[in-house]
């Protein structure tokens, strides 16, 4: 589902969706996931649908990461077009011998301020 932006008369729509992952790692897993995690980013940047990806860590749980995907289009396209890749079948394979605990939450942006990713950014 996308956005109608209004800019002067006319209407622009342009759906973007966000995949949010929170990785509880298994002790002495970090740098291992590190790795995936990196490999696949790499792999991402490579689609012409990709727009994004960014890794976050809290310093008080060393054993977790939060990072997140943005994709142009909807979840049925990403669905569609990104989940039979076969690298992406394999890397979810290979991290979750790394993790105790994962969560997967899609997001639809609606409003954006400082860059222009999601084409909301109306400032």
């Amino acid at each position: 589902m996308g956005i109608n932006i209004q800019k002067g008369n006319t209407m622009t729509q342009r759906a973007t969706t966000a995949l949010s992952l929170h990785y509880h790692v298994k002790p002495g897993q970090r740098e291992a996931v590190l790795v995936e995690i990196k490999g696949i980013l790499d792999r991402c940047a490579q689609e012409p649908e990709f727009i994004t990806g960014i890794v976050h860590e809290t310093p008080e749980r060393p054993n977790e990461f939060v990072f997140y995907e943005l994709w142009k289009g909807t979840r049925a396209d990403f669905d569609a077009n990104q989940g039979p890749k076969p690298y992406r079948k394999a890397y979810m394979e290979k991290v979750k011998q790394f993790l105790e605990k994962v969560d997967v939450e899609w997001n639809s942006p609606i409003l954006e301020w400082g860059t222009n990713l999601t084409g909301l950014n109306r400032s």
